[in-house]
């Protein structure tokens, strides 16, 4: 931390870069090997998206195909272990750094730049989504690249610029949806600023809108040909409206955004507002303001009328670290970012190492965060020894989060995982890809929590062999399942 506090009365910009490159090397460093030592199993999303990842195709059930590309060939050659499924996210947030280190430098010179990238690298919610892979990963480094592009793009206009800024944009959107953010908050920034106005129809914008188009293309054809199956889980996710006015939701909402960037950091955000009539004049301040704000209060509301998840405004972040950065320096608030990066110190730390604790931590609600990454393997040897005395091949799974995750986990037992399906639309991705129904012949094994499946008749069931399980089914206890032979 004193080498850096150097770095900054020096403004030594050949030294800034050294010390940023080291910096993402140890980061990166200490979150791999996290990871290798971690006994943390996949969380079901995760064990979807590699399920998904198996097979190759231009969309899923609720997300864009890029996650599950990319999982699908790190896996490949890596192998299917835990460590291997999460391996791409802490060099691909550690790339994003890289972005918005360059956009700082090109926008206020190598002391915001190694704040800034410092900021993003180290801030509690990229430590813990280092830990995990989600979509969310491969979409920030797309939007920090977008940013940059679009940056250079309105200083000097040109179809070389546009095309690289439509190719990221293009690219995060087959990441998820939410990429589409940035090019509204784009135009919005036109909107309010005369002198950028011309930008939207500049061939190089142009040529960004028909790069976009063509690398969604395929998923679009997909969803269209799948009955829209991903626009309305997508618009279900924000739920019906019918929460308001849900306050508690808005501050969990809010108090999450301080989590994900820092509790400082984002407090000097909120200062931000106090002289914004003064900043928003600076372009450079304007333009970060324009790609974040927006996106925050798009969920604030959705929170406080519905639902929304912490990490739903994610994308807010990019732009927001840098104008924060660039604020505290300006401000000369160094108490402030020495206490930031204390704490975020603390966090990479704790995040990098909480899998290898998985299990044996008992504090609450550490330890009934942590009982989400544990169980799944366990359970799945449970069911594989009962579908072998039981002699079935089948097992049929109930619900989303045990379809997923014995997918992954029963991969190697020779059984074949399918998905209980439900009466009205599929439910989720493994109910559409590989139902199986009540009136499907048996023998099979279905496994769900509670009773005895629905729709099938009491001639065809077994007694049941129930068996407590200490996985996560949104409640931190842990389960009870049941395994029933179908004939």
């Amino acid at each position: 931390m004193k080498e850096m506090w150097q770095l900054l009365k020096a403004e030594d910009a050949a030294a800034t870069r050294r010390f940023f490159l080291a910096l993402i090397l140890g980061v990166t460093a200490i979150r791999v090997a996290g990871l290798a030592f971690s006994q943390a199993e996949l969380f079901y999303d995760e064990a979807q998206y590699w399920a998904w990842g198996q097979e190759p195709a231009f969309g899923y059930f609720s997300k864009p195909p890029l996650l599950a590309w990319l999982i699908g060939a790190v896996t490949s050659v890596c192998g299917n272990s835990e460590f291997c499924v999460r391996l791409p996210a802490p060099f691909i947030h550690a790339g994003t750094s890289v972005f918005l280190f360059a956009l700082a430098n090109r926008m206020f010179g190598p002391l915001v730049a190694l704040l800034a990238g410092a900021l993003f690298l180290t801030m509690p919610g990229t430590s813990l989504s280092s830990t995990l892979m989600s979509t969310d990963v491969p979409l920030l480094f797309f939007w920090s690249a977008a940013l940059y592009a679009l940056w250079r793009h309105a200083g000097q206009p040109s179809l070389g610029s546009g095309l690289a800024a439509g190719l990221a944009i293009g690219l995060g959107a087959n990441a998820k949806y939410a990429m589409l953010f940035l090019p509204a908050c784009f135009v919005l920034m036109c909107a309010v600023t005369p002198q950028w106005r011309s930008l939207l129809w500049h061939k190089g914008s142009l040529a960004a809108l028909a790069v976009i188009a063509c690398l969604l293309a395929p998923n679009l054809h997909w969803v269209l040909t799948h009955g829209n199956v991903t626009f309305s889980h997508t618009a279900s996710d924000a739920g019906k409206f019918d929460r308001f006015p849900n306050l508690a939701g808005l501050a969990e909402f809010i108090l999450a955004q301080g989590g994900i960037i820092g509790p400082l950091a984002f407090l000097w955000y909120g200062i931000f507002f106090l002289a914004l009539s003064t900043h928003l004049k600076d372009l450079r301040y304007r333009y970060l303001f324009v790609l974040s704000t927006p996106v925050l209060i798009i969920f604030e509301v959705l929170a406080l009328v519905s639902k929304a998840n912490g990490n739903w405004a994610a994308t807010a972040f990019p732009a927001l670290v840098i104008l924060v950065s660039a604020f505290m320096l300006e401000r000369r608030a160094w108490r402030s970012i020495a206490a930031t990066f204390a704490i975020a110190g603390v966090c990479l730390i704790a995040l990098a190492s909480y899998g290898a604790l998985a299990g044996r931590i008992t504090v609450q609600p550490i330890a009934g965060e942590l009982a989400k990454l544990q169980g799944w393997s366990a359970t799945a040897s449970e069911i594989a020894g009962i579908a072998r005395r039981a002699d079935t091949d089948t097992v049929v799974t109930y619900g989303r989060a045990l379809s997923a995750s014995m997918t992954y986990y029963l991969r190697d037992t020779g059984l074949s995982v399918k998905a209980f399906r439900r009466p009205g639309a599929p439910g989720d991705y493994f109910e559409m890809t590989h139902p199986w129904r009540a009136d499907d012949p048996g023998p099979v094994l279905i496994v769900k929590t509670g009773g005895p499946p629905p729709g099938i008749s009491a001639e065809r069931l077994d007694e049941g062999q129930c068996f407590q399980s200490r996985i996560y089914q949104h409640r931190r206890s842990g389960a009870e399942l049941c395994a029933y032979r179908v004939e």
